[in-house]
């Protein structure tokens, strides 16, 4: 998979996105399946260890847990620390498996009501919600050998709180990621510009100018294509490249799993391939 979409891009890929929410219990959120060497991701990192790494979605809690209509139930005991020594586990086991160097977007998209450690919309929800992220980052960090990243990341347009509202602090935050696809969230059903999507309440230019405020580089976790809407839509691909050519970026993946109402890049999309080569090619 990783070959085809280099022969097709022109480019060589350095990260892979991967999943670790969705675990039932805190036993099976402690040992994620990427550790198991059947599914080959650990093998892909240790083939090139200097120059590969994963990213790794990692909510803050097991499913077990969830309740979205009230995160207090579970908050409130995480941001008193009573979660640290599963993350500690949890990086310990990534150290062995030789993924110490991943970067973990722990709580990914936390500001959408679809994610089991949702973020919640009170003050003081938001606040406990930063208070527990900032926990699990200590717990990850105490695992012998780590050297994790971590990555920040709420998706754009979402729910419209200010990001500072939920922001765990400089300490315990690396990068600052935006899930930003090529959707308006205030114009769904339109076929958007970029300068529309960077400028919604919330979007890309609010986040870029927050993470300057706080001197942290940038990534993009996640953003592609909407096969609902634009489609082979080289301009937003245009709009990614530019902003992270000229902009301070960590790292860029772009969700090539056609999830959703995303787009693969492919036959179907040969001006937004012709695109992606010109910006993240090889030269």
């Amino acid at each position: 998979m990783v070959s085809s979409f280099d022969t097709l891009t022109n480019s060589s890929v350095t990260c892979l996105l991967s999943y670790l929410n969705g675990a039932p219990t805190w036993a099976s959120w402690e040992s994620p399946w990427i550790t198991q060497s059947q599914f080959g991701y650990t093998s892909w990192v240790a083939q090139d260890p200097q120059n590969r790494e994963l990213v790794l979605q990692v909510d803050l809690i097991p499913d077990s847990l969830e309740n979205v209509n009230d995160p207090l139930s579970w908050e409130q005991s995480c941001a008193a620390g009573d979660f640290n020594s599963y993350a500690t586990q949890l990086g310990t086991n990534l150290v062995a498996a030789g993924l110490q160097n991943s970067v973990i977007r722990l709580g990914a998209e936390m500001n959408g009501a679809w994610e089991a450690d949702y973020v919640g919309n009170t003050t003081q929800e938001q606040n406990l919600w930063a208070q527990c992220f900032a926990n699990e980052v200590t717990g990850l960090r105490h695992a012998s050998g780590s050297n994790f990243l971590i990555d920040w990341n709420p998706n754009a347009c979402t729910q419209n709180e200010s990001y500072a509202s939920f922001y765990p602090g400089n300490a315990s935050v690396d990068i600052m990621g935006l899930d930003f696809y090529d959707v308006d969230c205030d114009t769904p059903t339109t076929v958007p510009t970029f300068a529309q999507i960077t400028n919604e309440p919330y979007g890309l230019a609010a986040f870029e100018a927050f993470a300057n405020s706080q001197g942290k580089p940038m990534s993009f976790p996640e953003w592609g294509l909407s096969a609902s809407l634009g489609g082979d839509d080289p301009a937003y691909i245009n709009g990614i490249g530019s902003t992270v050519a000229n902009g301070n970026f960590a790292f860029e993946a772009y969700f090539d799993a056609g999830a959703g109402s995303s787009m693969i890049l492919g036959s179907n999309t040969p001006l937004s391939v012709a695109a992606f080569q010109h910006w993240f090619g090889n030269s």
